[in-house]
């Protein structure tokens, strides 16, 4: 059996104050978010999923999207260490891409956007309100302009190991689906999971996959 070849080093990045508040049932204040905004970042995380760009109707704790990225960037703590800083922003359809777009343009907005598939087709419809085809057609167009408007792409891809409507998945179609990110132009992959699917062993034989589709990463 080979040997892995471990990393030489590992970057962390911090979603808490995206998914960590996003199904609080009381809604954090925008203060107490920056609040941990500024925390992480002075903790030393160099990358952090800080807020969802979509409708705050189906999310209500986003509501205050952009008033957050506007105090991040007129935080005095933060001044001199945001250059070094990637702010995420997930945005699943084109209105929230276009928000992230203009937000980029009056220069508060985020450095790097997020698209989301899952191999999955009904837990992608359900998340995205697209068939696979028609979403892979919009991230297509969608990279290109978000690199136009100089903001990095993370192509995630969901239900890797797992799916809680659909139950078992195929790995090899998220093999599929990383490479298919790549090939349209996503800076880079998140690959995600929701619902305790994936235990060490299969964790491994899917980054092996992956390693050997990709061999480097």
């Amino acid at each position: 059996m080979a040997m892995m070849k471990y990393p030489q080093k590992v970057v962390l990045g911090d979603i808490t104050v995206r998914d960590g508040f996003q199904h609080e049932e009381k809604t954090i204040s925008t203060e107490a978010k920056l609040w941990s905004v500024e925390q992480l970042v002075l903790a030393g995380f160099k990358r952090l999923e800080i807020t969802n760009l979509g409708s705050p109707r189906g999310m209500p704790q986003f509501a205050d999207a952009d008033q957050l990225l506007q105090a991040i960037h007129g935080s005095k703590l933060l001044k001199d260490k945001l250059k070094d800083v990637q702010l995420t922003a997930v945005t699943i359809r084109e209105k929230a891409a276009e928000r992230a777009f203009e937000a980029r343009q009056k220069g508060w907005g985020p450095d790097r956007i997020l698209f989301m598939v899952s191999t999955s087709e009904s837990h992608h419809r359900r998340n995205s309100g697209l068939s696979l085809e028609e979403y892979w057609k919009m991230c297509k167009e969608y990279i290109k302009k978000a690199h136009e408007n100089g903001i990095k792409v993370n192509g995630t891809v969901s239900t890797i190991w797992g799916c809680p409507i659909e139950g078992p998945t195929e790995l090899k179609k998220a093999v599929e689906f990383t490479r298919r990110f790549l090939d349209i132009g996503a800076d880079d992959i998140e690959p995600a999971y929701h619902d305790g699917s994936a235990p060490p062993n299969r964790v491994y034989e899917y980054f092996s996959m992956i390693l050997d589709a990709m061999p480097d990463p």
